[in-house]
């Protein structure tokens, strides 16, 4: 589904840099009906976003896609916080939209929805919340951000949620309906549900 006119002043980031430590595999690169994971969320935020950057150090993924901006980690080992840093200081836009390589379900109704609900507000981030908790990888997050997530990383705080007291965090509310669109591959458990 391409939406009529592209987002320009959000871009779209995907977090792919992760060490893979429980399954072993790069989560990015698995096959799901053919299609590389990476593949089909880079095809469905190019129907949504004017702009993606992804966030890797990883040498297959930059041959991949030659022609995306692709970022490495600022602060190295820092899990998805530091991701999400070096895509704010990349950014040509003044907010982000973050997602986890590892979600095979993403939705663009839900995507599009979180951008109008974003762009209607005054938060500094908006962030998923159903019955089961809020999604801080599927996360639309303002650069006014940056001062407050570099503090956290220089004081070796690394959940991406440690900050969000000191801002303004507003949240999206969705039915219980929603919650597969933020499963993620963690396990080989994971896999096998999407496989």
């Amino acid at each position: 589904m391409k939406t009529k006119t592209k987002i320009n002043d959000i871009t779209a980031v995907i977090l792919a840099g992760g060490k893979n430590s429980r399954i072993q595999k790069e989560k990015s690169l698995i096959r799901i009906k053919g299609d590389h994971l990476i593949d089909k969320q880079v095809q469905l935020l190019g129907n949504i976003f004017e702009n993606i950057i992804i966030v890797t150090s990883k040498d297959e993924l930059r041959r991949k896609f030659p022609d995306l901006i692709i970022v490495e980690d600022e602060y190295k080992n820092c899990g998805p916080l530091g991701g999400i840093h070096a895509a704010m200081k990349h950014a040509s836009t003044d907010s982000i939209f973050v997602f986890a390589c590892d979600m095979p379900n993403l939705k663009t109704s839900i995507i599009l929805q979180q951008v109008a609900t974003y762009r209607s507000t005054t938060c500094d981030i908006l962030v998923p919340r159903h019955r089961e908790g809020i999604e801080p990888l599927h996360a639309i997050y303002s650069k006014t951000n940056l001062p407050f997530l570099e503090k956290c990383l220089v004081e070796r705080r690394y959940s991406v949620r440690s900050f969000y007291n000191k801002v303004n965090a507003g949240y999206l509310n969705l039915d219980a309906k929603h919650i597969d669109s933020f499963f993620n591959i963690n396990t080989y458990a994971d896999l096998k549900k999407i496989v």
